[in-house]
C-alpha cells in the first residue's frame, strides 16, 4: 500500500472518483493499515452494544423511579436499537457529503449527549428521545462507517476480520456490565450514565483513525485539480444515481426480500433476550449484582462463538449462510427453554449456551450478507437491512413488555423471541434457496451462450479467441471487473 493515494472514502462509496492512467495495484490489502481499522471497529462495536445490552441492569430501576410498567420502560431499549437500525441507511446516505471519518465521529459526539442528557430523567418522554433517539442515532452512524471500512481493507480474511470486530460486542459487555452494576451501586443510576456517557467518547477517537480505503495508484497524467472540481457536482448526482439504482436492483432480488424479512424477525431473538434476562433473574430472586454477571457469563460465551465460528467461516467448509441457518435452529430452541431455568445455576447454564450459539450467528451475519450481495453493494444492502430491522426493533421489546406486563413474570418475553428466531430461520433458508437457484441459472445460461458462439464460430479463429482468454490474468482487466455496477 505503500505510495498510494485515497479515493475517499473508499472503493463503492467514494464521493469523487479521479482518473487512474497507471498501474492498478491490488484492490483488498486483507493487512496493513486495515488492522488499525480492525482495532478500531472493535472498540466501536464494543462501545455502541455494551450499553444496549447492559440496559437490562437499569430495567427494574427506571421501572421504579417513574412508577412505570415494564411495557413503557421497554421502549426506550425499543427506540435505541430500531434509531440504530434507522440511522445506518441515513450515515450511508449522508457519505457522498462526508467521510466515514467524520461520520463515525458525528456519532460518538451524538452518543454522549445521548446519555448525559438521558441522565437527568425529567421524564419517560425525554428519556425516548435522549436515551433513546440520541443514542441508537450514534450508535448507527458510528457502527455502520467502522463496518464498511473493514470489509473495504479486508477480502480473503473477511470472515475472520468481522469476527474479530463483531467480538469487541462480547468483551465490553463481560467487562463493562458488573462495572455499571457497581456504579449503580455505589451512585445512582442517573450518575452511572454520566460516567457512561464520558465512556462513549472513545468512539471519537476511533473515528480519527478511520483513514479512507486507497485502492489505486495516483496517476502521473490526472486531470487538474479545477477540471475536478468542475465536474464535481456532476460526479455526485450521478453517484446518487447510481445509488438508488442499486436499492431498486436490490428489492428486485428475491434472495434480497427474503434476507430483508429474516433480519425483520430476528432482532427479536437478538435484542429481547439481553434486555429481559436480567430482569427475569431478578424477578426469581436473585441478587442484583449476581444477576449482572449472568450478562458476562453470556457474552463470554458470545466471543467464544464468534471467533469459533468465524475461524470455521474462514476455512469454506460450508457456505456462511448455512453455517447460519444451523446456529439459528439451536438458538431459537434454547431461548424456548428458557423459561424453565428456575434457579441461579440453570440461568448460568442457559446464558453461557444461548451466548455461545448468537456469537455464531452475530460472527456470520455481515459475511452472509456480503455473499448473497457483492461486497459492491454490502453498503446499499446493510442500510436497507438496517432500516426494515428498526421497524422489528420497534415492535419486539414492547410486545415483550405487553407479555410480562399480562403474564406477570418475564420468562414469557423468550417465548416470543424463540418464535421470531425460527421465522427468521425460514426466510434465511429461501434467501440460500433463491442464492443457489440464481446462481445455478446464470450458469446455465452462461454455457448455452458459450456453446453458441463456439459453434457458429469458424475452425480458423478459435486459435485466436485461445489467445484473447489469456487477459483474464492481466491486472488490469481484473479491476475493470471489479468496478461496481
Amino acid at each position: 500500500m505503500e505510495g498510494a493515494t485515497l479515493e475517499e472514502p473508499g472503493d463503492v462509496d467514494s464521493p469523487l472518483k479521479k482518473p487512474n492512467n497507471s498501474a492498478p495495484t491490488r484492490k483488498y490489502a486483507d493487512g496493513g493499515y486495515g488492522w488499525v481499522i480492525l482495532a478500531s471497529c472493535f472498540v466501536i462495536t464494543g462501545l455502541t452494544a455494551s450499553f444496549v445490552r447492559s440496559f437490562g441492569i437499569f430495567f427494574l430501576d427506571v421501572q421504579n423511579y417513574f412508577d412505570t410498567i415494564a411495557f413503557k420502560v421497554s421502549w426506550i431499549s425499543a427506540i435505541t436499537v430500531a434509531v440504530f437500525h434507522f440511522g445506518s441507511p441515513l450515515a450511508s446516505a449522508i457519505n457522498f457529503k462526508l467521510s466515514l471519518r467524520v461520520i463515525t465521529i458525528i456519532g460518538g459526539i451524538f452518543s454522549m449527549l445521548g446519555l448525559l442528557l438521558g441522565s437527568f430523567a425529567l421524564s419517560l418522554t425525554w428519556m425516548y428521545f435522549t436515551t433513546g433517539a440520541l443514542v441508537g442515532l450514534g450508535n448507527g452512524f458510528a457502527w455502520i462507517s467502522s463496518v464498511n471500512l473493514v470489509n473495504q481493507y479486508f477480502t480473503d480474511r473477511r470472515p475472520l476480520a468481522n469476527a474479530l470486530a463483531s467480538s469487541g460486542d462480547s468483551i465490553f459487555v463481560f467487562i463493562l456490565t458488573p462495572f455499571y452494576q457497581w456504579l449503580i451501586d455505589i451512585m445512582s443510576w442517573q450518575q452511572a450514565m454520566m460516567i457512561i456517557s464520558a465512556i462513549s467518547l472513545n468512539m471519537c477517537v476511533c473515528g480519527a483513525l478511520m483513514r479512507p480505503y486507497r485502492s489505486q495508484k495516483k496517476s502521473q497524467n490526472s486531470a487538474p485539480l479545477s477540471a475536478m472540481h468542475s465536474r464535481t457536482g456532476l460526479c455526485r448526482k450521478s453517484l446518487v444515481q447510481e445509488k438508488i439504482s442499486a436499492y431498486l436492483t436490490l428489492l428486485k432480488q428475491p434472495q434480497f426480500i427474503c434476507l430483508i424479512l429474516f433480519g425483520f424477525f430476528s432482532v427479536m431473538g437478538l435484542f429481547i433476550p439481553v434486555v429481559y434476562l436480567i430482569p427475569h433473574a431478578q424477578n426469581i430472586g436473585v441478587e442484583d449484582f449476581k444477576g449482572a454477571l449472568l450478562m458476562s457469563y453470556w457474552s463470554a460465551a458470545d466471543l467464544i462463538g464468534r471467533l469459533g465460528c468465524g475461524w470455521l467461516a474462514n476455512l469454506r467448509l460450508l457456505k456462511s449462510i448455512r453455517l447460519a441457518i444451523i446456529m439459528m435452529v439451536v438458538f431459537s430452541i434454547l431461548l424456548l427453554l428458557i423459561p424453565l431455568a428456575k434457579n441461579y445455576t440453570s440461568l448460568i447454564i442457559f446464558s453461557c449456551v444461548c451466548g455461545f450459539f448468537l456469537g455464531t450467528i452475530m460472527a456470520l451475519v455481515v459475511t452472509l450478507i456480503t455473499d448473497v450481495v457483492g461486497v459492491e453493494r454490502l453498503s446499499s444492502a446493510l442500510g436497507l437491512i438496517m432500516l426494515f430491522r428498526g421497524v422489528g426493533c420497534l415492535l419486539g421489546p414492547p410486545l415483550a413488555g405487553l407479555l410480562v406486563d399480562w403474564t406477570g413474570v418475564y420468562s414469557t418475553a423468550f417465548f416470543l423471541a424463540g418464535g421470531g428466531m425460527l421465522i427468521a430461520t425460514f426466510f434465511l433458508i429461501l434467501t440460500d434457496y433463491f442464492t443457489t437457484y440464481g446462481q445455478n441459472s446464470d450458469q446455465s445460461t452462461g454455457n448455452e451462450k458459450g456453446n453458441s458462439n463456439s459453434q457458429a464460430r469458424p475452425q480458423e479463429e478459435a486459435g485466436k479467441g485461445d489467445l484473447g482468454s489469456d487477459t483474464r490474468g492481466d491486472p488490469a482487466v481484473e479491476l475493470l471487473n471489479a468496478v461496481p455496477e
